[in-house]
């Protein structure tokens, strides 16, 4: 009976392990403060011109990040994005991002300090870690050519069309295509990302507001440290399509089209 016992305590053993083993393999159903369910967009022309985006949600920017004594008036700055993906075009994701600043400051070259420009940050964490060391940052100037951090012409298609002080930002990001500054790429982090509807992976997205030869402001979507991997939003990618009507309207179509 002692030996029975004993025997039957290894296999109860055996099975936990085994069981722990394989829920730590897992993919990661991470569940953040904020969620940002991205629908798809087909037919992605990244012109500047937001039409196609139109039903798709608008989140503000007005959380403090890194830098901000309080989040400024609205004739100084202002900002909003949304995100979008296509299942036909799985290793990209689509960003709109609407900025409204009274002063543009670029004093910076590419890859030096450009957080104290004015710049988009785009800030994933692919495999869910949720510690620093899992984090990818691409930024990208609003002077409209400077790529900085993991950005490189290779995994960036973006538009920067500025009308006074407003600016709108459309963006085709693809993780698996070379990276820029190594410092700041995390190569092995996203670099056979592939999105599917129901994959959820952490999102930071920001903007940097610079006046006075300083960054006076860092602004987004949800607050905390940039690269904080607590302080990220759930970007969950959604099999909803929103498709244009032949009379240019918007409506949705629920799932996804048959090919």
């Amino acid at each position: 009976m002692k030996k029975f016992m004993t025997l039957k305590v290894a296999v109860t053993i055996g099975i936990a392990a085994a069981l722990l083993f394989y829920t730590a393999t897992l993919p990661v159903d991470a569940k953040r403060d904020k969620e940002y369910v991205a629908k798809q967009l087909r037919n992605l022309k990244v012109d500047g011109k937001l039409d196609e985006w139109e039903r798709a949600e608008i989140v503000a920017f007005d959380e403090l990040k890194d830098v901000g004594q309080g989040i400024p008036k609205a004739n100084d700055f202002t900002g909003q994005g949304r995100v979008a993906w296509n299942a036909q075009d799985p290793t990209r994701i689509y960003f709109a991002v609407e900025i409204t600043d009274d002063e543009l400051q670029d004093v910076n070259p590419p890859d030096a300090r450009w957080w104290e420009d004015d710049s988009v940050e785009f800030m994933f964490d692919f495999d869910n870690g949720m510690v620093r060391e899992s984090l990818v940052q691409w930024t990208l100037g609003a002077n409209g050519k400077d790529l900085s951090a993991a950005a490189s012409k290779d995994n960036t298609e973006w538009v920067l069309v500025k009308n006074g002080n407003d600016y709108i930002y459309e963006v085709a990001i693809d993780p698996t295509k070379p990276r820029g500054n190594p410092a700041f790429a995390n190569p092995g982090k996203g670099d056979k990302f592939k999105a599917k509807a129901g994959l959820t992976i952490g999102l930071s997205f920001h903007m940097n507001d610079c006046e006075n030869g300083k960054r006076e402001h860092q602004i987004g979507w949800i607050p905390g440290g940039a690269w904080d991997g607590l302080a990220y939003g759930d970007l969950t990618f959604d099999a909803e399509i929103l498709a244009v009507e032949p009379s240019g309207k918007l409506a949705v179509v629920w799932g996804s089209l048959k090919q």
